[in-house]
């Protein structure tokens, strides 16, 4: 007698079924656990390169005048955007103010053909730290610190979306197909 199951194959192996019931039941209970925030992190996170630094709470709009010049006004009023270029490819920086103390900036690669075809300056690669992320890192090499997710913005536009908070704020590393595609710093509403 055969241990060949029907139509030549052998039967499932009962230790590698119960490891996908396993993983299963993991997956089910990640799925049914609240969407919670993360505790955060000890230290700011921020947007920089070697040109400018960006940090919400701190970094001063005369400041980011200084190095980009005046901004066009994208996606809404209120923000200051800038074009940019790195690694020979386009991307857009928008920041926003309040008290003209930073409290937004978003660093991306446009989605739309919408978006303003700004003169693009090359003031090198931008980078969120700590972590050491940009656009183009695989999502499977985010620093840990960063977790799936709680709400954030764009989430009908990325697929991938990933959070760490630190006192007085949220970053996010947002993508499609399995890379960085947006990097954004949010101060904490009051």
């Amino acid at each position: 007698m055969s241990n060949e199951g029907s139509g030549g194959k052998p039967p499932p192996d009962f230790a590698m079924v119960r490891a996908v019931e396993i993983l299963a039941q993991i997956a089910e209970k990640r799925l049914k656990a609240p969407n919670v925030p993360p505790p955060p992190i000890d230290v700011p996170v921020i947007l920089f390169n070697e040109n400018i630094r960006f940090q919400t709470g701190v970094t001063k709009r005369k400041d980011v005048i200084h190095v980009l010049g005046t901004g066009f006004a994208y996606p809404a009023k209120g923000w200051d955007t800038y074009g940019l270029r790195e690694n020979n490819e386009r991307r857009l920086l928008s920041a926003f103010y309040q008290n003209d103390v930073l409290v937004g900036v978003e660093y991306y690669v446009p989605q739309t053909d919408a978006a303003p075809k700004l003169a693009p300056r090359d003031l090198g690669e931008f980078r969120l730290v700590p972590g050491e992320v940009r656009i183009g890192l695989g999502i499977i090499s985010l620093d840990e610190r960063f977790v799936d997710a709680v709400g954030g913005p764009g989430t009908a536009v990325y697929k991938h979306a990933f959070e760490v908070r630190y006192p007085g704020g949220v970053a996010y590393a947002m993508g499609n197909d399995g890379t960085v595609s947006r990097l954004v710093l949010y101060a904490e509403t009051p």
